[in-house]
């Protein structure tokens, strides 16, 4: 059994580094990490659909897919992430079961007095509001799975509610999320900062499985290479954030050099295939990727305030 804590808050780092250890290690994990402000969308949801790209670009808020399915999460300094990674022993028609993993965190938090109950979908709750999501992604070639969650303990919920609500209308065939109010665990039990908190919970965690968390050094040299590849070359990228997402289309109305009118896109595997604007076909979108670097080739001098309603 490996404990992780990790201070990077860099939440593409983390993601690359679920990928690498669910598949590169054989060892039980348990790693612990926070990151900078960040929309995280489930492997098979449309990004555009799930986060206001607009406003989380407009408040230095990432947007990342991972490699799981299951809903949208919002991280930020007040939230704690948790991922375990095992064999699977027991087999695959066994290798869904998201109480295996929860009841541990429920046990760490009933340590610290923080007393939890299951929704129908395994959400923790906290007198009744959600204070944790999760999401599983079973690795079959390496009968290896790996369940993660978040724990809001004193997020920026005002936030959280503004970055997961896009301003658009999408159709297509991604997985929506199902939206549930939350609450801090702070709000009903303070036990100091984000910082004491994930302290405390690490002595929990430490007191469960009878060894104490390691910091970078739990990482190899040939896992932190790895996870840095993985980090630039696809959990970082439009292409795999963006561009992975399910084809769709994409109406809304827009505010274009003053005025309102009505956005149409049919956007596939992040390529924009037909874009008009009240109702004049721009034929210099079609086959481009759907990034804000290229929009702003396409459409000089329009703000970017604007170009990120293309989203």
């Amino acid at each position: 059994m490996r404990l992780i804590y990790s201070d990077r808050l860099d939440a593409y780092f983390h993601l690359a580094a679920e990928l690498a250890l669910v598949q590169g290690a054989t060892d039980t994990i348990l790693l612990l990490w926070r990151s900078s402000p960040s929309v995280v969308c489930g492997k098979h949801q449309n990004a555009c659909a799930e986060a206001n790209i607009q406003f989380c670009r407009e408040n230095n808020i990432n947007v990342a897919r991972r490699i799981s399915g299951g809903g949208t999460v919002f991280h930020d300094l007040g939230n704690v992430n948790f991922t375990f990674i095992k064999n699977l022993e027991e087999g695959m028609d066994k290798a869904v079961n998201y109480k295996q993993f929860l009841e541990p965190v429920r046990t760490a938090l009933r340590g610290l007095g923080v007393e939890t109950t299951y929704s129908k979908r395994d959400d923790l709750l906290l007198n009744g509001l959600k204070i944790s999501g999760n999401a599983q992604h079973i690795y079959q070639k390496g009968l290896r799975v790996l369940h993660h969650g978040t724990l809001l303990y004193d997020s920026d919920l005002k936030s959280l509610n503004a970055a997961i609500h896009s301003a658009g209308n999408y159709e297509g065939k991604s997985v929506p999320s199902n939206r549930s109010e939350v609450t801090n665990i702070r709000e009903w039990h303070d036990l100091g900062d984000t910082v004491s908190f994930l302290g405390h919970l690490q002595r929990e965690f430490s007191k469960i499985y009878g060894i104490d968390f390691q910091g970078h050094e739990a990482f190899s040299m040939a896992e932190l290479e790895e996870i840095e590849e993985l980090r630039n070359s696809k959990f970082s990228q439009d292409s795999w954030i963006l561009g992975y997402s399910p084809k769709y289309i994409h109406r809304r109305e827009i505010n274009w050099n003053g005025q309102k009118v009505q956005l149409f896109q049919r956007i596939q595997d992040g390529i924009i295939q037909e874009m008009s604007i009240d109702g004049n076909l721009m034929d210099n979108c079609k086959g481009v990727r759907l990034e804000l670097a290229v929009m702003r080739t396409i459409f000089s001098g329009v703000s970017d305030e604007q170009l990120l309603q293309l989203f």
